[in-house]
């Protein structure tokens, strides 16, 4: 028998929001976890599997077996009982742990989503910040050009004898001084953009794949549904093959874009 796909710890509240009943009902986000695939390698999961296998042995531990409890019952009758005096049990040895972890993954949830919110702001402004730089430079560089043009133009004056050499070298040192400053301010806002570029890209990065992700998740979980429908006969190979080849092909554009970005 297969193993199911979607953790069974996974639930979903009226809000659209995750939760693991592993993680002490902790938020959490599918696309980050391998809520919807591998489940079963998840450390809440491993953990509250080796909590039950724990608990069960226990169990088996204090069930007497019955010749026990008749030499239990002999004993008593010469003896008083011994009482055992109460120890420290697994939620106990372990809780404060957990109740620690639960709550720093909760925080982080948290750091998350107020991350993720102000880092769509940051890439908003880049984005209206970098079309208006790189228009500002392409006006530079059309002065450039133009100061460039010019100085061609006035030493074409001069070798044709149209100007004097002292017009010309006056008209020289005034273009090339343009020039120079134009270049300058090329250049300085070229450094400007790459520097922004390089400090806004990961985060932009970042807030493309937090997009994406979690759209991945959602066609994975209908594709797992889409097979559990086909599998207890409620539609048809025919419906079940079509649905089955559009949500995989959106799956395959989604993870193009997802390498794209990362």
């Amino acid at each position: 028998m297969s193993r199911a796909t979607v953790c069974p710890g996974l639930y979903k509240d009226e809000r659209g929001k995750f939760y693991c009943r592993y993680a002490g009902d902790a938020e959490i986000d599918p696309a980050f976890m391998p809520c919807l695939l591998e489940y079963w390698e998840c450390s809440f999961y491993i953990k509250h599997r080796r909590a039950e296998k724990a608990e069960e042995e226990e169990k088996k531990k204090e069930t007497p077996k019955p010749e026990e409890v008749r030499a239990v019952e002999e004993v008593k009758t010469v003896a008083p009982a011994f009482v055992a005096p109460p120890t420290e049990t697994r939620v106990e040895s372990f809780g404060y742990d957990i109740d620690s972890l639960i709550e720093r993954a909760g925080e982080l949830a948290k750091l998350w989503e107020n991350y993720e919110e102000e880092a769509r702001r940051v890439v908003e402004e880049w984005e209206e910040l970098g079309e208006k730089i790189r228009k500002e430079l392409a006006g530079l560089e059309a002065s450039i050009n133009a100061y460039i043009e010019e100085l061609d133009r006035v030493e074409k004056l001069f070798e044709s004898g149209r100007i004097s050499e002292e017009e010309f070298s006056d008209l020289r040192s005034r273009i090339e001084s343009k020039l120079a400053e134009k270049n300058s301010e090329r250049e300085a806002l070229a450094r400007k953009l790459a520097e922004l570029d390089r400090v806004v890209l990961p985060h932009y990065k970042r807030v493309k794949v937090a997009e994406v992700k979690p759209e991945i998740a959602k066609l994975r979980l209908a594709l797992s549904k889409l097979e559990e429908r086909f599998k207890s006969g409620s539609i048809s190979e025919e419906v079940y093959k079509r649905l089955r080849t559009e949500l995989e092909d959106k799956i395959q554009r989604l993870e193009k874009i997802r390498e794209e970005v990362e």
